[in-house]
Order: structure tokens, then sequence, then C-alpha cells
């Protein structure tokens, strides 16, 4: 019994309630920061984390809590780095990770594209051909279902969509 409270004296840093834990990580936090702006020592700054655990009458062994104290020491000082990083470098890397994303999904488009040319040049071929005449002619006369998607039969289409082919190969390069 300590000032009237019964204290438990075999309680280690990992039977801290969660609230209590939070709290020591955040004092620890803070004294690292000392610790590293203003240059004191590593006593002294787990001095200051002793003294706030105290106050809050938190019950655990000082080396318990030294030893977390040492052991968190990289976290921290990553923690610390990523506070001190401007904000635009984030917002530039994610510009960076979502322009990569977008030239590869572009580049994997141009080569499918690309490989489609067979496929579009079939389609020339048909156009300038005896059959698309006749097909045409067929059309014309009436004699195919008027359910019948027609944009291969008009002349404009297949003219402005092998066009249109040639502009967009251009402007990425045969």
């Amino acid at each position: 019994m300590v000032n009237g409270k019964l204290l438990q004296m075999n309680k280690t840093y990992k039977d801290l309630r969660n609230r209590q834990k939070d709290k020591i990580a955040n004092w620890m936090f803070e004294a690292y920061k000392k610790q590293v702006s203003n240059g004191i020592s590593n006593d002294e700054a787990f001095a200051l984390v002793m003294n706030k655990i105290y106050e809050a009458q938190i019950w655990v062994p000082e080396y318990e809590v030294e030893k977390k104290y040492n052991s968190m020491k990289n976290r921290f000082k990553n923690r610390l780095a990523a506070e001190s990083v401007p904000q635009r470098i984030y917002q530039m890397e994610a510009i960076l990770d979502a322009a990569v994303q977008k030239m590869d999904a572009l580049e994997k488009k141009i080569g499918e594209y690309k490989e489609y040319q067979a496929k579009i040049a079939e389609l020339e071929a048909y156009y300038t051909s005896q059959q698309w005449k006749e097909d045409f002619a067929m059309d014309e006369e009436g004699k195919l279902p008027t359910r019948l998607k027609r944009g291969v039969l008009s002349e404009d289409g297949i003219y402005n969509m092998l066009e249109r082919n040639k502009e967009l190969m251009n402007r990425i390069g045969k």
C-alpha cells in the first residue's frame, strides 16, 4: 500500500492498459523530439518521461520504461522525419505515381492499338473491294434487313475512320 493505494509491484510495461501505453508513448515521443532538437541527453529525455508517469500516478518499473523508450527510438526518428517533410513532397510523389501508372496504361493501349492495325487493314481492303461495292448496291436496292447496322456500308463512315486512324498512327509513331 502506498498513499492508500494498492500497488501491483510485479507489473510490467505490457501489463499497462492501452490508454496508459498510448499516453506514455506520446510522452516518449515528445521527450525524443526535445532530445533531438535541444540536444539533451538520453538520461534527461528519459527523466522527462518518468516525471510525466509519476505525475499521472502510473506505476511501472523504470527499467521497463527505459527499455521501451530505447526500443522505440527508431520509430520516433522515422515519425519525426515524416512530420518534418514538406507536404508538397508527398503531393508530388502522388503525381509521379499517378503519371507513371497512366503512362503504363497508355503504352499498353497503344500496343493493343498497333496490334489491331491488321484488322483495320482488313476493313480497308474490304472497303476498296468489289465485294463492298456489291454489298453497298444490295443495301441501296433494299435487299438487306432494315434493322441491320450499316456503318460499314456508309461511304463516309469507313473513310472517316481510316483517315482518323492515319492521323492517330502518325501521332503515336508507326
